[in-house]
């Protein structure tokens, strides 16, 4: 789970703390050490026997385990939380809320929820085990190979989540009501790659749903930041399937790009980035992709959602006519994706089978549990084996990404010159440089001199740097009034010269909240005086409708003082663009 993990919302870094490997491993992801304990030393867990531990976390330990009442059991992962969690009413509700939506999606590329189970009074989740990798652990063991994912994998990779997604988005109760499930975290930590060659989608522990138990704060944006859609955290405030059709898009964009779309050393910056920065045409960056594939993950990524995809099965349909217009064979199989992950995760998945087989030594069920759980065997590799291994991986994820990427085509080297054509080429350019310097030697002279009062002229005017108390979409300084799109929460004004130190400032936030304060200038900084920025505020509403019948609550304001601003140090140019203000609490960002 996660709602109270750094990690979340820390979306620049590419390599997985102990948390996010805890939940790949709750569905068969390499990552993370064994434990090699017997049943002994495990025990049980409801009517489950744990075999190995997978992974421990910050927030749950999990285990590679089957149900102790029949020899035919597959294997499971149980997702156990740590005691102090168990007790922990967001955590549980969080918990019950994956259960119950990810057990009712039927549908094979959706990692399944088996059951919700107490042990002890302490709850447990049973998922299938799937053997492989999460998309986000496939790219960095690419990166470090040097490597990056081909175009026709990363379309057959999207082509697989978004049949999940639409699956979900989808879904309806058994009374034929639309659940209005919204997965939310849509990333490549929660895409699962298993050896079969099919991507899934898993976690749904902060999906959006009509009847969840758990329901979001006013303004609380949960998700790792980098994949966000927009209008999640921009005034518009909206939570839709096309949040989820803009999050797999950057996804599917950052696979064939081999890097990152938004970027920002602080979470802030990269919220900035999510709703200000250019998005670059994979083609500039010079990926081999055709003019349709380019212009439909474009679409995608578009902020208008006017011009985005509507649903999930629409950007797949687009996806898969594109790439297929394109040559045959554009998308990969589910074959191809298979010997890419064996190639990549071979060894990690033998010495798995290995503690397994050291586990049920005693019993003699080993092969028997791998055949009922649908794993192949895995036996010692040999040189043929590597040698064809190596050449799945040169087929699929080629060479990245400097060359791949570069902006352009690569300059040509020049011809080395024969010695006669050399000697005229330097005495032309010597001829030239005597030429230039006569000819300024000549301006010089003749150059007529330059009053003072021409050089530079007298300013008109100063600027000043207006800090509010938070982000505006209008603000009015003395006679002067602007409208900010998008909405910032630092502005500069023009002022005449020969004005006063003293101005008075009105800004409106987003959500109609009003803020007012005289301010003085000092160094070009306009501060508040007194008890800085009296605002009027607005009580708004969660992001879910209240329910049916429910009267409608008034609107309240309220008259509150802001504490006085403290100035930060002067601007440097890296951070002079205006950010967002916004707070992070429990793993998740929490704008203002």
């Amino acid at each position: 789970m996660r709602s109270s993990r750094k990690d979340c919302f820390d979306s620049n870094r590419l390599d997985l703390a102990s948390e996010e490997r805890s939940s790949r491993c709750a569905a068969g992801g390499p990552g993370g050490l064994f434990t090699l304990a017997t049943d002994e030393n495990l025990g049980k867990c409801g009517s489950y026997e744990l075999l190995v531990e997978l992974a421990a976390g910050g927030m749950a330990t999990v285990f590679l385990g089957r149900a102790a009442d029949g020899r035919d059991a597959p294997l499971v992962a149980i997702k156990r939380p740590h005691r102090h969690l168990a007790k922990d009413k967001v955590y549980l509700t969080m918990l019950v809320d994956e259960a119950r939506l990810a057990s009712s999606i039927e549908h094979d590329h959706v990692v399944k929820v088996r059951e919700l189970g107490f042990e002890g009074g302490e709850p447990f989740i049973v998922l299938d085990y799937v053997e492989g990798a999460a998309l986000s652990e496939v790219r960095r063991e690419l990166t470090a190979a040097g490597r990056a994912i081909d175009p026709r994998v990363a379309i057959r990779i999207g082509l697989d989540a978004l049949a999940g997604l639409q699956a979900a988005h989808v879904l309806h109760d058994d009374e034929g009501r639309h659940l209005g499930i919204v997965h939310r975290d849509v990333s490549p930590h929660n895409i699962l790659l298993g050896c079969d060659g099919l991507a899934r989608v898993t976690d749904f522990g902060i999906a959006k749903a009509a009847d969840r138990v758990q329901v979001t704060q006013t303004h609380e944006v949960k998700g790792k930041l980098a994949y966000l859609a927009p209008e999640r955290i921009d005034r518009r405030r909206l939570c839709t399937v096309q949040s989820d059709v803009f999050s797999m898009a950057v996804v599917i964009w950052e696979c064939i790009a081999g890097r990152r779309l938004f970027r920002g050393e602080e979470p802030i910056e990269t919220l900035q980035e999510v709703m200000t920065a250019p998005i670059p045409s994979l083609r500039k960056l010079g990926a081999p992709v055709s003019e349709a594939l380019d212009a439909v993950i474009l679409r995608g990524l578009s902020r208008d959602l006017d011009v985005r995809y509507k649903t999930a099965a629409e950007l797949s349909a687009a996806l898969e006519q594109a790439a297929r217009q394109e040559r045959s064979g554009a998308i990969a199989t589910h074959a191809e994706v298979a010997s890419l992950m064996e190639a990549l995760f071979g060894d990690q998945l033998r010495l798995r089978h290995e503690v397994i087989r050291g586990v049920l030594a005693g019993t003699g069920e080993a092969e028997h549990v791998f055949e009922v759980s649908g794993l192949s065997p895995r036996p010692a590799p040999t040189p043929e084996m590597r040698a064809r291994e190596q050449q799945k991986l040169e087929a699929f994820a080629p060479p990245a990404p400097s060359e791949r990427y570069a902006f352009g085509p690569p300059e040509k080297a020049p011809r080395r010159l024969g010695s006669a054509r050399l000697q005229k080429l330097l005495a032309v350019g010597v001829g030239a440089l005597l030429a230039v310097v006569a000819g300024r030697f000549f301006v010089a002279r003749h150059r007529e001199p330059v009053t003072p009062s021409a050089v530079v002229a007298a300013p008109t005017s100063r600027r000043v740097v207006v800090p509010l108390p938070f982000v505006a979409s209008k603000v009015s300084f003395d006679d002067q009034s602007r409208d900010l799109a998008p909405p910032v929460d630092v502005v500069a004004f023009e002022v005449p010269r020969e004005s006063g130190a003293r101005h008075r400032v009105t800004a409106v936030s987003t959500d109609g909240a009003r803020a007012e304060a005289y301010v003085r200038e000092e160094d070009g900084v306009a501060r508040p005086e007194g008890d800085g920025f009296a605002i009027e505020s607005l009580e708004t509403y969660p992001d879910e409708p209240p329910a049916r019948g429910a009267p409608a609550r008034p609107v309240v304001r309220r008259r509150v003082s802001a504490p006085r601003w403290t100035p930060p140090q002067p601007a440097t140019q890296a951070s002079a663009s205006a950010k967002p203000v916004g707070s992070v609490k429990d793993g998740f960002t929490k704008l203002q």
